[in-house]
């Protein structure tokens, strides 16, 4: 069974990161402990807010670039979030999917997606050659709805 969002440690991160050559900055291991402490998806502002707090001075562009080389090597998904942003949570696997509560923003990961008769309609009918695919489920975690206040938890 592939590790989950919430199982990736930060050092697991790291060693993906070095494993590929990439350095090991002060400024990516702020970014990498913000997203694996975080528990949730997060935009690329709301991890440079809570990143700087370890790392004065990073700047919101390192941020980006930092999340940038990070979703290459596959050691983050980019997410779609609820309002709309783009938004990013470690990754358990080098081909998963994310579940992402409306609630309060927390991730989870599957790995079966047998799309391959989608894949094959969307090839048909468009004349595309499909490369790869993005797949993605938004609901309530088990927590929000066990929520009494029937609000979304704070994060």
């Amino acid at each position: 069974m592939p590790a989950s969002p919430e199982s990736v440690s930060q050092g697991q991160m790291e060693r993906r990161l070095c494993q590929r050559g990439q350095r090991l900055t002060p400024q990516r291991r702020a970014v990498l402990a913000t997203i694996v402490g975080s528990g949730r998806c997060l935009t690329a502002a709301q991890v440079h807010i809570e990143a700087v707090k370890s790392c004065p001075g990073l700047g919101l562009m390192t941020v980006y670039r930092t999340l940038e080389v990070l979703t290459g090597l596959g050691a983050v998904r980019r997410l779609h979030a609820s309002d709309r942003c783009e938004a990013y949570a470690p990754a358990g696997s080098s081909h998963g999917h994310a579940v992402v509560c409306t609630g309060c923003g927390r991730v989870s990961e599957f790995t079966h997606c047998d799309l391959d008769d989608v894949a094959g309609a969307a090839a048909s009918e468009t004349g595309f050659s499909i490369d790869e695919h993005f797949l993605q489920f938004s609901g309530v975690c088990g927590a929000c709805r066990g929520n009494t206040r029937g609000a979304a938890l704070e994060p």
